[in-house]
């Protein structure tokens, strides 16, 4: 194989920080609804967690296959949504400029003629397009529903916690 440029470890690592980010976020929203008693909504969020930690699982990966260092001392600010609206809408801006930063680093990839990596980031835009996709439905269904009969459906039917 040869050499990659620093320039793809650096962004794969600036991915490492962003999917690491909305990891925490996303756990804490859980545990945030959870606690709430929208328990359907929450393990929607623990789901978006555990799969943005494969994500950044998969990232330390490529990073390592180019001799790199995976930064993962690195976070944004985690921004926390204060109610179920607001973490909605805050993922969904996550999930906006999730889909930005994989397609110019994608582009970037293939300007540097590191076509395997930019798949990579390729494949990520996708998956964060059908996240943007269900936030999207999500604050619809608010919309046309009102808030509190879609809280109303987050609420899990008689069942006793385990």
């Amino acid at each position: 194989m040869q050499p990659v440029s620093p320039r793809v470890v650096e962004l794969l690592n600036e991915a490492l920080t962003f999917e690491l980010t909305v990891t925490n976020a996303y756990f804490l929203h859980a545990r945030m609804l959870d606690s709430w008693g929208l328990n359907k909504l929450g393990k929607v969020f623990y789901d978006l967690s555990i799969d943005e930690m494969k994500d950044a699982d998969a990232i330390i990966s490529r990073v390592l296959l180019f001799d790199g260092h995976p930064n993962v001392q690195r976070l944004n600010a985690i921004r926390v949504g204060e109610t179920p609206e607001e973490m909605l809408v805050l993922a969904l801006d996550s999930e906006k400029a999730a889909v930005a930063q994989f397609n110019a680093a994608a582009k970037e990839c293939h300007d540097l003629g590191d076509h395997g990596t930019a798949s990579v980031f390729e494949e990520m835009v996708l998956d964060e397009e059908k996240h943007v996709d269900w936030f999207e439905a999500q604050l619809g269904a608010i919309e046309r529903v009102g808030l509190p009969q879609y809280l109303a459906q987050q609420i899990p039917a008689g069942e006793a916690p385990a």
